[in-house]
């Protein structure tokens, strides 16, 4: 009996060391899910309303949140387009404009954010041009049916001026339309950053700009399946997006300008003159300012579905 007894002790601890190994090992295995690191794939052009990612990666707020983001960079809108288009993307930083051409072709991509991209109309300093108001019948260089186009439309209505007023010059390569306004061969040109500050550096007069205008057409989007398959690794993004913001808004430049020289494409050259603007949390753009945005699309005969703002937008990077 007392064998029985001694064999029934030895059974049920030994019972208790497997359940005991079972938890530990289940533990674990929940401890490794845990800081299992997540990846999304993202896609940029070097401007400065990707400065806040690229911050971000590099000063390790993704990886604090268990995100890898691989961030890649294209020369041309085009090649975005295409690799996203492909699959290869799950995100990008692109414009209002754009998203409402995905959508037209049934490309179901969301903006979760807008960011602080800036477009500035610049006159040649040899064109004599000191206002805007005497921009009537000179040439623009603009890329044509683009978020360039529509941002200098906004900024001619808004200072009294129509865009049949101007003389438009359809010049989509932006070294191309820096060169042409360098050379004499336009009196004005709408440039995104960096070309921007080296045209402002070359002595080009500033007539205006989409952020002076409250116009902020940039933004953040990812397709409808990341949004549905990868909802927590989006959420991680911004929460690390939104930390780079604090940290760029909050530090000298002189510590993280190397970074944005090598990423961005401003000359160094211009190491200790670069102005960023003060970059806001991630947002979503205004529904009114989408609006216009789909009716501009639309009297250009670029879309053909009646698109609402609610189609273009996702909430899913908003805390």
């Amino acid at each position: 009996m007392k064998l029985i007894k001694k064999i029934s002790v030895i059974f049920i601890a030994a019972l208790l060391l497997i359940s005991i190994a079972g938890c530990s090992a289940a533990n674990k295995e929940a401890d490794n899910s845990q800081i299992q690191t997540k990846t999304l794939n993202f896609g940029a052009m070097g401007s400065v309303e990707a400065i806040p990612i690229i911050i971000a990666d590099e000063k390790g707020y993704f990886e604090k949140q268990g995100l890898d983001v691989n961030i890649q960079t294209f020369k041309s809108a085009k090649d975005r387009d295409a690799a996203f288009q492909s699959g290869n993307l799950d995100g990008i930083i692109g414009d209002e404009i754009a998203i409402t051409l995905y959508q037209n072709a049934d490309f179901d991509v969301k903006i979760t954010g807008a960011t602080d991209g800036n477009f500035t109309l610049i006159a040649n300093p040899n064109s004599g041009i000191k206002t805007i108001n005497e921009m009537k019948s000179k040439s623009i260089a603009i890329s044509e049916k683009t978020v360039i186009e529509y941002t200098l439309d906004k900024i001619l209505e808004r200072n009294t001026l129509t865009p049949q007023d101007v003389q438009k010059s359809i010049v989509p390569a932006i070294p191309t339309r820096l060169e042409m306004l360098r050379s004499n061969k336009v009196d004005a040109a709408v440039l995104p950053e960096p070309f921007a500050t080296l045209a402002i550096k070359d002595g080009g007069i500033v007539l205006g700009s989409a952020i002076e205008e409250g116009i902020y057409t940039s933004v953040t989007a990812f397709t409808q399946e990341s949004i549905d398959t990868k909802a927590a690794e989006i959420k991680a993004f911004y929460k690390g997006y939104n930390e780079a913001v604090d940290y760029v808004n909050n530090t000298e430049i002189s510590e993280y300008e190397d970074i944005i020289i090598k990423t961005v494409g401003y000359p160094e050259d211009m190491k200790g003159k670069i102005v960023l603007p003060v970059f806001r949390k991630n947002i979503l753009p205004a529904e009114a300012d989408l609006q216009s945005v789909i009716d501009w699309a639309s009297n250009s005969k670029l879309i053909k579905k009646d698109l609402k703002p609610k189609d273009l937008l996702s909430n899913i990077g908003i805390d």
